[in-house]
């Protein structure tokens, strides 16, 4: 009888104390139910949403390399409006701003890349945006904008091409030593097989220098 009234007693006991704080109980089950359901409708979410992202980054790279100019821009900025905390909002500007450029749209292409900088999620991708904002400014024959722009470069990123900007800037200014010492330094901070180290080599020439001469520094 003892055994059956201590479980009894114990019973009694757990009844109570689930009336008392039963309550408690049962908002922290909901809570965590609520907060793991949560986290899956949320990775739910952003699976969707990235998704969607690709394909729309893809249906735009498509108008951009047909090129269908009304139809990349319209994309473009679509993806910009509705995934602009996504590295596909920062892209599509950058390919914006060349499209522009190629249609002789200089002044939006110029916006497109201030508008890639603010969408830049890290510093490297903000250092790419200056490079290209200060390259397109040297297309341009602007050297006083793309001058200021290259001084904001840090050159962690793309120590390269920065440095080519800066030879760039000094042989406009008919600097031809201190231009080639700039191609030099950014051939030593290119890869062996980079594309752009044949125009780089070109340039150098130009300026009084050699290839050579960097392949020795390197």
């Amino acid at each position: 009888m003892s055994d059956q009234y201590d479980e009894h007693e114990q019973s009694e006991r757990v009844k109570k104390w689930l009336i008392n704080n039963g309550s408690n109980l049962l908002t922290g089950l909901l809570l965590a139910v609520a907060a793991v359901s949560g986290w899956h409708w949320w990775q739910g979410r952003e699976g969707r949403q990235t998704h969607e992202a690709v394909n729309q980054y893809q249906t735009f790279v498509a108008a951009v390399e047909k090129p269908d100019a009304a139809k990349a821009v319209a994309l473009g900025n679509g993806l910009i409006a509705n995934y602009a905390d996504s590295d596909f909002a920062f892209l599509a500007a950058l390919r914006l701003a060349k499209l522009q450029q190629q249609q002789g749209k200089t002044k939006e292409a110029l916006a497109a890349i201030d508008q890639a900088a603010t969408l830049a999620r890290d510093d490297a991708a903000r250092e790419l945006a200056q490079v290209r904002k200060a390259q397109l400014q040297m297309a341009q024959g602007d050297t006083a904008g793309a001058a200021k722009t290259a001084a904001g470069i840090a050159g962690t990123a793309y120590p390269a091409s920065l440095a080519e900007i800066k030879g760039d800037l000094a042989a406009a200014a008919g600097k031809r030593e201190e231009a080639a010492a700039h191609y030099r330094t950014a051939l030593t901070a290119l890869d062996a097989n980079a594309a752009s180290r044949g125009l780089i080599e070109m340039k150098l020439t130009d300026a009084g220098g050699s290839a050579e001469q960097s392949q020795e520094i390197r």
